[in-house]
């Protein structure tokens, strides 16, 4: 039984001489001859990084700490502003100068969120470029600011006379049982120094595709999920008031480096 397999030792051995050239040929042009600072392992990540999700818009930042090859730890602070899927922006013809405006909407709603995370790797990037491919998990704290949001309308008062004068007004919408008609938008300032809080409690996932060319350098696109859960809820537009979770896919571009702490 031995010697048929003996026989294809020469055989194997001629098929094998190709590979070992090619391998040959790989480790003379490995990354040794890259500069230093494309050989390192660093121990710190820092990035920031701009979002569109399903909702709204964002942006933010991370401080990483490498733990290995295979594992990164993120604290991250992000600022992302809120919609509602039912949102309808309406143009008004008394002016020019009239801002459009949401019917039935009630408060213009940011979130800023604080959160834990990691990134486990999937696959690496080949010594030659290429993406490489992250999990990435992360759960914290997300904080609501509600901004009532006003519109400039028409209203009739009654004056000293017994009649009634036509009045331009900035309100809310749970006064709309006054309005006569909607001139617009009234300006985002208006509202500021009534701003609510509602906490909550937010968990990410998605995936992280590392682009970037060079190991200082870093630059990825992330995709994922994002679920939120606020106790007292969040009420952006009327028909839909104290919605207590959110759930909102996100696409985000990341650009940050690598670095080691002195």
């Amino acid at each position: 039984m031995k010697k048929p397999l003996l026989r294809l030792f020469p055989f194997l051995f001629i098929c094998a001489l190709p590979l070992l050239t090619l391998a040959q040929e790989i480790d003379v042009e490995r990354p040794d001859d890259k500069p230093l600072e494309e050989r390192l392992l660093y121990s710190r990540q820092n990035s920031i990084h701009v979002a569109i999700h399903s909702q709204g818009l964002g942006a933010g930042f991370k401080l990483g700490r490498i733990k290995s090859i295979y594992s990164t730890t993120n604290w991250e602070f992000s600022l992302a502003s809120l919609h509602d899927l039912k949102e309808i922006k309406i143009a008004t013809n008394y002016s020019w100068s009239a801002r459009p405006y949401v019917y039935g909407k009630l408060n213009s709603v940011f979130l800023l969120r604080f959160g834990y995370g990691w990134e486990k790797r999937i696959f690496g990037k080949p010594y030659w470029g290429g993406v490489e491919l992250r999990w990435t998990y992360e759960a914290g704290a997300t904080l609501a600011l509600m901004k009532p949001y006003y519109y400039y309308v028409i209203i009739y008062r009654p004056d000293s006379s017994g009649s009634y004068q036509e009045v331009y007004e900035e309100q809310t919408f749970d006064d709309n049982g006054q309005w006569m008609g909607i001139v617009g938008r009234a300006p985002f300032a208006k509202g500021l120094n009534e701003i609510r809080l509602s906490p909550g409690i937010h968990a990410k996932t998605g995936l992280n595709f590392d682009i970037g060319t060079s190991r200082v350098r870093m630059q990825a696109i992330h995709f994922g999920v994002v679920a939120e859960y606020f106790p007292v809820g969040v009420s952006i537009i009327d028909s839909r008031r104290n919605q207590k979770v959110f759930v909102t896919l996100f696409l985000s571009y990341n650009w940050g480096s690598r670095f080691n702490k002195l």
